[in-house]
């Protein structure tokens, strides 16, 4: 019969599940890498998740050379994000005096407020939320780099008379 690694049934068709195979043998490594990496046991990080598994395997999305990462999933453009930045902006003044610093505490409060808005099946909310997580985070940070008290814009006039003034 052979080494077990070359066994194959005897109603085995290279035709038929040979190249079926192939593509779902591909899919299966990729994802079985990003497990390892997952799991902090090697493998690589290949952005590579069930989705990606299934639909490469049947064929369905393009199949990235052997170490090569998918495409990392990005929101496509700012109207897409600009949601997720204004909610965390107007969470940093509806909760900063409590929160002054992005913690546990608060990122579990929006996460609820989100996902009970978010009109998703369970699994796919939770997904949804880690994806955007980061953008809503940016929004409610963004107040800790600008002054605390709003800078009044000089006229260029009124500067340029205050600089003579003072010679």
């Amino acid at each position: 019969m052979g080494t077990l690694t070359s066994w194959r049934p005897s109603w085995w068709s290279d035709q038929v599940h040979g190249s079926a195979w192939e593509r779902a043998k591909e899919a299966l490594r990729r994802d079985w890498s990003q497990t390892k990496h997952d799991l902090g046991v090697g493998g690589h990080e290949m952005n590579q998740d069930l989705e990606n598994t299934l639909k490469q395997a049947a064929g369905q999305e393009h199949l990235p050379t052997i170490n090569q990462a998918n495409p990392p999933k990005v929101i496509a453009d700012w109207n897409d994000a600009e949601i997720f930045y204004r909610y965390g902006h107007a969470a940093r003044i509806q909760y900063g005096s409590a929160h002054p610093v992005w913690n546990e505490g608060l990122e579990q409060k929006l996460r609820g407020e989100w996902l009970a808005a978010e009109g998703r099946a369970e699994a796919d909310k939770a997904k949804a939320w880690e994806a955007r997580k980061r953008f809503v985070r940016g929004g409610y940070e963004f107040g800790d780099t600008q002054p605390e008290f709003p800078v009044q814009a000089v006229p260029a006039a009124a500067a340029a008379t205050a600089k003579t003034s003072e010679r």
